[in-house]
């Protein structure tokens, strides 16, 4: 009886999943996923993804940024350093000293 209880609500949970969902998630669902689970666990695999472009977008800003002369140099290094607290949240450290270096290189001489 409990079996039969479990597999209805997986049903229906899929069921709500598939009509509930955002666009951005339409696709997801195929016949190989057969419980709730396995459909949350294929988003996730999708927000691991986003995570990785957004890592290296970061990276590649942190690296190619230059100073424009007419800005804030305290900003500059607000945002810089913003980046940097960003690369953190997704467990990218950067060294202090490799960001002072950062930092200075990309400063005008």
């Amino acid at each position: 009886m409990d079996v039969e209880r479990w597999d209805r609500s997986n049903c229906m949970s899929l069921m709500d999943h598939e009509h509930n969902i955002l666009e951005v998630f339409r696709g997801i669902e195929s016949k190989e996923i057969t419980q709730a689970k396995g459909f949350l666990n294929k988003i996730e695999k999708c927000f691991s993804k986003n995570n990785k472009v957004e890592m290296k977008s970061l990276l590649t800003s942190l690296m190619s940024v230059k100073y424009k002369v007419q800005g804030n140099v305290k900003d500059y290094i607000m945002d810089l350093f913003h980046v940097t607290s960003r690369l953190k949240a997704h467990k990218i450290k950067l060294f202090e000293d490799l960001f002072l270096l950062m930092v200075l290189v990309s400063l005008p001489v």
